[in-house]
């Protein structure tokens, strides 16, 4: 027979636990879902977080309404899902950009991107592309990089986001070239690759492929290490060119920190059923990137030992914090 204490002790911990799941915890979602995306609308990562919105509503059984919150290099919309309530009714789309390399390119920020957020998953990883006019096609990359070599000064690239700023340090550092550099906040390097402003542009693939297959840009090389399989085995990569260059991104969902784990849970599973639908997956996949399921506690390890390899990164490429 069990010692009556034993049970009382059991008993008392099984109330516990159960006073700790928030009462809604069964009943969630009731209400719509917020994703914050801090990225222009338009731009490859809002039109993602989109696609993802409409099917994950479906899922969990509510609208899922997105709210564009770009600036500061993304730490704008960050900062703002950081001091929403921790109830699972917010979330934000995080990458490397606001998790890893924000840290090191501001002196200060408004919010700390392991204390203020719980993931949900890293969703994806995608490697960016280098664009520009088809006119500049047969030069390949190597030719392309050569007149920039001689003509310092006159060929402006174009970029958003972290990854691409240092893309273009490491690309510029690596090839010897010195060409200015525009920072972008939304989706228009496209238009003005194509328009004549920027003679090359940094950017996903996502949304370009139209403009890629209608003849209207040329990709120069993918900054993957390997080349893509499928559709996209033909564009070669950077470091092709320049031996030893890779970077990729990699993107998911967050909340903010203290998220019961239950409401976690849930979003974790409707998400993995989101990201792993067929169709979806292949859309994705169309795009040059790879579908990723990091498990909550594999993305929490994940964004803790990128810091430190983004710091070296932004080091090496000699941008300095602001």
């Amino acid at each position: 027979m069990q010692n009556p204490a034993c049970i009382f002790v059991l008993a008392a911990a099984s109330v516990a636990a159960t006073l700790a799941i928030p009462a809604n915890a069964d009943t969630f979602p009731s209400k719509p879902i917020t994703l914050i995306v801090p990225y222009a609308p338009g731009s490859p990562p809002d039109q993602y977080s989109r696609r993802f919105a409409e099917r994950f509503g479906t899922k969990v059984g509510q609208k899922v309404v997105i709210e564009n919150r770009p600036g500061a290099l993304t730490t704008i919309g960050m900062a703002q899902a950081a001091r929403a309530k921790p109830d699972g009714y917010t979330m934000v789309y995080g990458s490397n950009s606001s998790l890893a390399a924000a840290p090191y390119l501001f002196k200060k920020i408004a919010y700390d991107p392991i204390k203020d957020f719980s993931a949900i998953a890293v969703t994806y990883e995608s490697p960016m592309i280098l664009i520009g006019r088809p006119e500049d096609g047969k030069l390949g990359l190597a030719g392309m990089l050569e007149r920039m070599r001689k003509e310092p000064g006159k060929h402006p690239i174009g970029g958003a986001a972290i990854t691409q700023e240092v893309i273009n340090k490491m690309l510029q550092k690596q090839a010897g070239i010195e060409q200015p550099y525009a920072r972008y906040s939304g989706a228009n390097i496209p238009t003005d690759v194509i328009g004549g402003s920027l003679s090359m542009g940094i950017n996903a693939l996502s949304g370009l492929q139209p403009l890629v297959e209608s003849g209207k840009l040329h990709v120069f090389a993918f900054t993957s290490a390997k080349r893509l399989p499928g559709k996209w085995s033909q564009v070669p990569t950077v470091a092709e060119t320049l031996p030893g260059f890779e970077l990729s991104s990699w993107v998911g969902f967050w909340v903010p920190s203290g998220t019961p784990k239950p409401v976690i849970d849930f979003l974790y599973a409707k998400t993995a059923e989101v990201i792993n639908e067929p169709d979806f997956k292949a859309a994705t996949e169309e795009t040059g990137a790879a579908t990723v399921q990091m498990t909550p506690a594999e993305t929490d390890a994940y964004v803790k030992t990128e810091g430190p390899r983004w710091q070296k990164l932004l080091r090496d490429a000699g941008i300095e914090a602001q």
